[in-house]
């Protein structure tokens, strides 16, 4: 099981998750720390605890715009939002990365990897690119192009997804 983390313990260029339907899945972005975000009234205004994230059509509910970030729930595709907009009072996790195969046979799908993670400054720099080009694949796929293939991107360069859905790791 994964271990819940606190929010002071999180850096930028984190690939955290947060579970989803009673902890039947996860959703998964970068914790980016401070950055621009466009509030209520349009305007680009900092936030100290920004998250980058891919949303697709199932994940949006009708709910108001938030007061701190500006998310408007019915957007989809790469977002930046805050914390709380990303956690939606679920439990935090930080996927881990460098971990040893003995070690991956015990945990959950999705909650990490043996690969190595890039260094900081390039994660953060590659998923700001696909917020701004909105251009990370051919729109949200559940199975090939989804939340957790887009933080994973980010941290290696890799699609750890579809891989498992193979049934193997590379």
């Amino acid at each position: 099981m994964p271990e819940k983390r606190r929010r002071d313990s999180l850096r930028p260029g984190d690939h955290i998750y947060t579970d989803r339907l009673m902890k039947a899945y996860y959703h998964h972005g970068i914790y980016v720390g401070k950055a621009p975000v466009k509030n209520l009234r349009n305007e680009e205004t900092e936030i100290n605890d920004a998250v980058i994230h891919f949303l697709g059509a199932g994940k949006s509910k009708s709910q108001p715009p938030c007061e701190k970030c500006g998310h408007r729930s019915q957007r989809i595709g790469i977002v930046i939002t805050c914390l709380e907009c990303f956690l939606e009072s679920k439990s935090l996790y930080v996927y881990e990365y460098d971990v040893p195969y003995l070690k991956l046979r015990f945990r959950r799908s999705g909650t990490c990897s043996v690969k190595l993670s890039r260094p900081v400054d390039e994660v953060l720099q590659t998923a700001f690119g696909y917020l701004r080009d909105q251009n990370f694949g051919k729109g949200y796929n559940l199975l090939f192009n989804n939340c957790e293939d887009f933080a994973t991107m980010q941290n290696w360069g890799g699609n750890e997804q579809s891989i498992r859905w193979l049934g193997f790791w590379i």
